[in-house]
């Protein structure tokens, strides 16, 4: 089983320090494929694997080893779904580990992520995604199995398995306002029904093969002004969340949340995320509503589907991924 994990950075420093070696003892273990995506004006991947430098399979003795990657062979056509200056350049390190190595599974993690003592999220991870799940129906006891409900139910193969954290909860600005101290949220293992959405984070979560060519990242950034709309941030996660959870429906699969738990160990700035939310709010209102659209309303009407901003940005996004599905399907 090949695995890979994504790592999106603007703090190559930060990556090396601390990163590295908080996960390398999980990342020998593993045997997983690390491809760091470095941000700018023109993103870039460093991929890493693993040698032994023990004949005693001592994992504590084991040391990355560069995998080199040459990044100018990325065509333009290949890099135009990728949009800079926003974590959404995690598609490139997506897309690159399709490419080179053809991953069964794929971990997201970001660069401020460590693993808690004596526990493997790695493993959590692989144990959600070789799980099958009833979602049809809901008991009404946390302990026993009540009267009325079947025994023969369908079992949903899990797709995605959503990590949480502790330490630094995933809040949005509003909330980090609101409760600027908060520290240790509850987030229980669940399993999230058909038909219902939940605000998936990137910043730990892993997916199987088959959601690759629906896990694209949302647009964001200032990249967003050449397409003509406005500059959204802090949602491409969020919104690709919503288009992975509606895939993984039709495509009668299961997603979790809780399973796999990470220590996120910083908070960012309250103020920038503020701004970089504001622009977004409304959309994120709405767009929740309207994500169908990306699997048959613009199949069946094309693009006469009524303007609007979040309309608007559906049609990028549509565009987007149809992209990046034909750049899945040429990498096969």
């Amino acid at each position: 089983m090949k695995i890979a994990v994504i790592v999106p950075t603007i703090r190559p420093d930060l990556f090396e320090r601390v990163f590295l070696p908080a996960w390398k003892f999980l990342f020998r273990k593993h045997g997983v494929y690390l491809f760091k995506v470095v941000d700018g004006e023109t993103p870039y991947v460093d991929i890493y694997t693993s040698e032994q430098t023990s004949e005693f399979q001592d994992l504590h003795n084991w040391k990355l080893k560069p995998y080199y990657f040459d990044n100018s062979r990325l065509t333009t056509i290949e890099l135009e779904p990728i949009y800079n200056f926003t974590d959404a350049c995690r598609n490139l390190g997506f897309y690159v580990a399709k490419r080179e190595i053809d991953p069964d599974i794929y971990i997201s993690l970001d660069d401020d992520v460590l693993p808690i003592d004596g526990t493997d999220p790695i493993q959590e991870h692989i144990d959600a995604l070789n799980m099958t799940v009833q979602l049809d129906w809901v008991n009404t006891s946390t302990t026993h199995r009540m009267r009325g409900k079947p025994y023969n139910l369908p079992e949903y193969p899990v797709w995605l398995s959503h990590g949480v954290w502790k330490g630094v909860p995933d809040l949005d600005a509003i909330q980090q306002l609101q409760h600027p101290d908060m520290k240790d949220v509850d987030c229980p293992a669940v399993k999230i029904p058909r038909g219902v959405y939940f605000p998936l984070c990137a910043m730990n979560f892993a997916f199987r093969k088959e959601l690759l060519p629906l896990a694209y990242q949302a647009p964001m950034g200032r990249k967003l002004a050449e397409d003509g709309l406005p500059v959204y941030d802090r949602f491409a996660d969020i919104w690709s969340g919503l288009v992975m959870k509606h895939a993984i429906d039709l495509y009668n699969a299961a997603a979790v949340s809780g399973y796999s738990t990470i220590y996120h160990s910083r908070a960012s700035n309250v103020y920038t995320n503020l701004k970089k939310e504001a622009t977004g709010m409304e959309v994120n209102e709405n767009i929740w509503k309207q994500i169908h659209l990306l699997f048959d309303g613009f199949r069946e009407h094309g693009e006469n589907t009524g303007d609007g901003e979040t309309m608007n940005y559906l049609k990028l996004y549509h565009k987007r991924l149809t992209q990046w599905q034909k750049l899945i399907q040429d990498a096969e």
